[in-house]
């Protein structure tokens, strides 16, 4: 009786010793058929950029910090929508005229424009304007081609756009109010560009 009590006990352990061990079953969670398929955005890679503040009157040695705190600025609010800019130059133009013939030869790719400067010519698409206290005098951020390809220069535009509210503070040596974009109000001021051109014609 001991004996077979014996080789049970042996017969156990080998069956016990030989068995595979229960490997877990990974589990997936069921995939949402409502859920829209999540589209990653190319990065759009920009070798320069040259930025330019017309000073109309502007303090120069105030407008000087924007030398060294716009650029990166710019960089940091850009890379958070996947546009990154290795350089950022910033330049001052001497006049509205003289800054509207370097975005037309392709020297600047952003500038900082009086609606009178601009609309003569609409060198470029307006990405925010800010308003003074006279319509007239309204500023506004205009982009010219950064690159070859239309899309990306209207991805950049759009990505500038966007991140305008987060410029406010290191645009405050330049402008006294919050750059925004409104569509009505640039027509606005278009139209009130013609009307004055009108009438001193």
């Amino acid at each position: 009786m001991r004996r077979l009590t014996v080789l049970l006990l042996a017969l156990c352990l080998m069956l016990t010793a030989c068995r595979k061990p229960v490997e877990a079953v990974p589990t997936f969670a069921e995939a949402d058929p409502s859920a829209a398929p999540v589209e990653e955005t190319q990065p759009l890679k920009l070798e320069r950029l040259n930025v330019e503040f017309v000073v109309n009157g502007r303090d120069p040695d105030r407008l000087l910090a924007l030398r060294t705190d716009f650029p990166e600025a710019l960089r940091a609010a850009l890379e958070q929508r996947n546009v990154t800019v290795e350089k950022v130059t910033v330049t001052f133009g001497t006049s509205g005229e003289a800054t509207e013939e370097a975005l037309r030869s392709g020297a600047v790719q952003v500038a900082f424009l009086s609606a009178e400067d601009y609309f003569p010519y609409h060198c470029g698409q307006i990405v925010g304007v800010e308003q003074g206290d006279e319509p007239a005098l309204s500023l506004g951020l205009i982009v010219s081609a950064v690159s070859d390809d239309a899309d990306a220069d209207d991805r950049f535009a759009d990505s500038l756009r966007d991140a305008l509210p987060e410029l406010t503070d290191a645009l405050a040596p330049y402008a006294d109010a919050p750059y925004d974009y409104d569509s009505a109000q640039l027509e606005q001021l278009a139209s009130l560009y013609e009307q004055e051109a009108a009438g001193h014609g």
